[in-house]
């Protein structure tokens, strides 16, 4: 123990601290070095700006071994807790005991009693905590250092302007970069036993006018069901190891944009043109969906027109009071927007622009076509075929809030550093699965103008 004199104590209370301080001191040397002075699974309390929240790097390099349990304690109780609410209700993972469960959406996890609840607000706060901490700058770097393009990542190419990556929830960084969810889908939670029944109205009410002492005709609505069910959606990262000793929040950053950027491009794909089955069913191979001919036809491809806005738009339902959303390709937008009417001669495209009023060179960027919100992606195809032309794309406009989307509140996590490659390579490969479905609540809510030219 530390000499100190009585005499350096102005009061008797400063005294008994400090002896306590110093017995405590001495009681904790006297520990064998193996005993943990905190339980291994046991959550360290609110989550605030100085907790380290939670990692999904860690996660993994718990998974291969690189860590201990001592160092990945919240992930560790974080999927002990989420295999246990959804055992409690069936779902098992489809590689057991290997799978590790992160959060994918909390919002979405079975909070149908207060321990649920309690479980989905304290993981929402454990992924976002260190959300503040994320510097692009860092990231960039880490990037650069790395000298890998997207970590490795093994995805559709095809990829929106997107966000800087940032701390938070998967599923938030995932929406971001989904053109579904910017066009304004809903979106509900997939139950754990992989199933949901959305209702549907397929016809409605009739009225009639009826005279005094007449029967009044009767009419029976119509309804159905949008049966959405579990697709398994895998997404494959190579991650270099380098990150896993990083260990900071930027690189955290890194791991989780590429996972759900994968994740987005691959849902989308499938939502637009998805052939059902074991994936979604993309909203333009359903029967149901309102076509539309551009007004411009050619034996090699179709020309949009300024007309052909006003003609999509009602072809909606009556029901529809506007639609939501565009989606076509950047070089389709681009081509309309800067479309030009003729001046003086035939095809001199020096009049006013068609698809826009004014343009100024201090002007934003154009983000709406006729004031109606127009998403990009390349993720729209651009080898639609007609006569002998085989680079055409289409358009599509619709009421997006009748695009149901359902997830699974956790994502199956495994971590692998087998294989020649990734020996080699020094890399670890991490597989997510994601368990989701979509579909459209009124097919009739959409109006698809297909072999359009770019021009």
């Amino acid at each position: 123990m530390t000499t100190t004199t009585p005499d350096a104590f102005q009061t008797r209370e400063e005294l008994v601290t400090f002896i306590e301080q110093q017995a405590g001191t001495a009681v904790e040397k006297a520990l064998p070095p193996r005993v943990e002075r905190r339980v291994p699974w046991a959550t360290s309390g609110p989550v605030g700006r100085d907790s380290a929240g939670y990692s999904m790097l860690k996660a993994a390099a718990y998974a291969l071994g690189f860590v201990g349990p001592e160092h990945a304690k919240e992930e560790i109780h974080a999927h002990h807790q989420l295999r246990d609410l959804y055992a409690s209700y069936g779902f098992l993972p489809h590689h057991g005991q290997q799978s590790f469960l992160v959060p994918l959406a909390s919002a979405h996890l079975p909070a149908y009693e207060p321990q649920g609840r309690k479980l989905r607000d304290e993981l929402r706060e454990k992924m976002t905590a260190q959300a503040d901490r994320f510097d692009p700058d860092e990231a960039d770097w880490i990037g650069r250092k790395l000298r890998r393009k997207a970590l490795g990542l093994v995805a559709e190419e095809g990829a929106e302007l997107v966000p800087n990556a940032m701390l938070g929830e998967l599923i938030e960084l995932q929406r971001s970069l989904e053109v579904f969810a910017s066009a304004g889908a809903r979106e509900i939670a997939l139950p754990p036993n992989g199933r949901v029944s959305f209702p549907k109205l397929a016809s409605a009410s009739l009225a009639y006018w009826v005279g005094e002492g007449a029967s009044i005709t009767e009419s029976q609505p119509s309804t159905g069901n949008l049966e959405l069910t579990a697709k398994k959606l895998g997404v494959f990262v190579k991650l270099n190891n380098e990150l896993l000793r990083f260990a900071s929040p930027s690189a955290e950053g890194l791991v989780r944009f590429d996972m759900a950027r994968a994740a987005a491009l691959k849902a989308d794909l499938a939502m637009l043109e998805g052939s059902g089955s074991t994936q979604i069913k993309g909203i333009t191979t359903y029967s149901g969906i309102t076509t539309h001919v551009a007004g411009t036809t050619g034996a090699n491809g179709d020309t949009f027109t300024p007309a052909d806005v006003a003609a999509m738009e009602a072809l909606l339902p009556d029901a529809v009071e506007a639609p939501t959303a565009w989606v076509m390709r950047k070089a389709m937008f681009a081509a309309l927007v800067n479309r030009r009417a003729d001046a003086v001669s035939a095809a001199d495209g020096k009049g006013p622009f068609l698809f826009r009023d004014t343009r100024s060179l201090g002007a934003d960027r154009p983000s709406e076509l006729f004031g109606t919100k127009v998403v990009r992606s390349a993720q729209v195809a651009a080898n639609r075929t007609k006569g002998s032309a085989s680079n055409l794309t289409y358009i599509l406009l619709g009421h997006f809030p009748d695009w149901i989307i359902a997830r699974l509140g956790v994502m199956e996590f495994l971590a692998s550093g087998h294989g020649d490659t990734a020996i080699q390579n020094d890399q670890t490969f991490l597989r997510g699965i994601q368990h989701i479905d979509a579909g459209p609540r009124h097919e009739a809510s959409f109006v698809f103008c297909d072999d359009l030219v770019v021009a």
